[in-house]
């Protein structure tokens, strides 16, 4: 963490509302991605707003040497399991999505066929299916990981759990997303 950021936190801190703005803005692509797949796209703007309340109260008691971004991480994670108890207590039942492309951009598709783009599609639809059905702490640890790049330093700090926790998950979830994937491949 540079000189600038660690003024910017301090301020942040003490309840200069630009500063923390200008620490959080670059982040709000990063949480609004974690919101949509967690709570998907007709809750995650209310997931965003809750992480960035939160993380604004909590600026005080942010520790000045953790990574603002696993911190913040951890804050948008939060509340969009808060949010899914919410609505699960109230009833509501969220619409499956169709289309996992909402959220992800395709490469470039002048110089690929169509069909190849649709088994694409297909594989990918599969994947996410077969993410949803596994147990959610090797979910999480996947999508940390893959999806968004962390570490594994960075995912045992926004899980709270260690780092060989960590490994763990990652290795037993790619494990079982390979015997969910090869079974529904040996079923078609």
């Amino acid at each position: 963490m540079n000189m600038g950021s660690r003024d910017l936190i301090r301020r942040a801190a003490s309840g200069d509302m630009d500063a923390f703005a200008e620490l959080f803005e670059p982040l709000r692509g990063f949480v609004y991605a974690v919101a949509y797949r967690l709570v998907g796209p007709d809750s995650a703007d209310d997931v965003v707003m809750d992480t960035f309340l939160k993380a604004w109260r909590g600026m005080p008691r942010f520790r000045r040497g953790a990574s603002l971004k696993t911190w913040l991480y951890r804050i948008a994670h939060n509340c969009a399991l808060d949010h899914i108890r919410s609505r699960s207590r109230r009833g509501e039942v969220p619409l499956p999505d169709d289309d996992p492309e909402d959220y992800r951009q395709l490469p470039d598709t002048k110089q690929e066929s169509p069909d190849h783009i649709m088994e694409r599609n297909e594989d990918i639809q599969r994947v996410h299916q077969a993410l949803a059905r596994l147990p959610e702490v090797h979910r999480i640890a996947l999508q940390f990981r893959y999806t968004d790049g962390l570490s594994y330093s960075e995912i045992a700090a926004a899980t709270g759990v260690s780092m060989g926790t960590v490994m763990s998950r990652l290795f037993n979830g790619k494990q079982k997303l390979r015997v969910l994937l090869e079974t529904e491949m040996n079923h078609e």
